[in-house]
């Protein structure tokens, strides 16, 4: 079993003495892992999460475990290692996807936003809209996606101020002032491109989107929680 991929690190972990499993995102593979050796020329840090690199991974069977044969094609997140902020939102993005997405499944639509959004945490100064949007787009992929397009309660598209903790689904300020306190604030920037962007509150509300996918599971990932805590802090405004 052979084939050759483009490829985003997820993840890395040891394995032996002179090895490591590394999990990768490939647009037509899907999220895979495999082994690799390392050596005093070839280090670990040489695989940092979110490297983008060109895979190849062989195994005797397709249910090995498989190795990694991997060229490095830019460490774009050795860019961020003096911006915390940034950096952490690079690994949360990377742990997300590695704890969200089934393995051997092609996403090809996420792997393209997550090759686009670690290129804005390098480049864009408002990345925290599109760390935002990727999760919103991580939450389409898994079947959890809004729908923020109409009032699930009155089919109206105006005044549109929660969305529904059960369904996704908008709710206008009217329909939902009795609900409130068990509705989900909506960012009024989803519906309103004309209003400031409001990145604590779309942090909350994804979220709790993504919890409810890992309830089963571990929940959210430390990292995450600790990108939360950073923004929380510094404001929306400071990003690096």
């Amino acid at each position: 079993m052979k084939w050759t991929d483009s490829g985003i690190i997820l993840s890395m972990r040891p394995f032996g003495e002179s090895s490591r499993i590394l999990t990768l995102l490939t647009p037509d593979h899907g999220r895979y892992a495999g082994l690799i050796r390392v050596s005093k020329s070839r280090s670990a840090t040489n695989f940092e999460a979110g490297t983008f690199v060109q895979a190849t991974w062989t195994a005797r069977l397709a249910e090995h475990l498989g190795q990694w044969s991997l060229e490095a094609i830019a460490a774009l997140g050795a860019r961020l290692l003096k911006l915390p902020l940034p950096l952490t939102a690079l690994s949360s993005a990377c742990c997300l996807t590695d704890q969200c997405l089934a393995e051997r499944y092609p996403y090809p639509q996420l792997y393209e936003a997550l090759k686009h959004l670690i290129e804005d945490l390098v480049h864009y100064p408002d990345w925290l809209i599109s760390y935002v949007n990727y999760e919103l787009t991580l939450l389409k992929e898994l079947g959890f996606g809004l729908d923020l397009s109409t009032c699930a309660a009155t089919g109206v598209r105006n005044n549109l101020a929660y969305i529904s903790p059960k369904t996704g689904r908008a709710v206008s300020l009217e329909a939902g002032e009795p609900y409130k306190d068990r509705l989900l604030p909506l960012p009024a920037y989803w519906v309103d491109d004309a209003a400031l962007p409001d990145i604590p509150t779309s942090l909350t509300v994804t979220g709790y989107f993504l919890n409810q996918h890992l309830s089963n599971q571990k929940g959210l990932p430390a990292i995450r929680q600790r990108l939360v805590s950073m923004v929380g802090g510094q404001g929306a405004g400071k990003q690096a």
